[in-house]
């Protein structure tokens, strides 16, 4: 029975050395650098949530769009702000 269990052990170690070896591949490859680049969003989502906006302030008081909104004039007004 010693000898079963040995041979086991024996398998195992073989098959953790071999994914070692197959992840050290692996992550040295071109392939893997590739995968980690990332590409910038080109347009963005946010849709508030009215209910949550309701205890900060009210919202159609404050509710505006921002494609009216000239950016420039906008980082203008808060820095006279602070």
């Amino acid at each position: 029975m010693l000898g079963l269990k040995s041979v086991y052990f024996y398998l195992i170690a073989i098959q953790v050395t071999f994914i070692k070896f197959l992840k050290k591949i692996y992550f040295s490859s071109n392939r893997y650098n590739r995968s980690l680049k990332t590409k910038t969003p080109q347009q963005t989502y946010h849709n508030p949530n009215p209910f949550l906006l309701a205890i900060i302030t009210p919202y159609k008081k404050k509710s505006f769009k921002i494609s009216e909104v000239d950016p420039n004039l906008f980082w203008i007004k808060n820095k006279k702000k602070m």
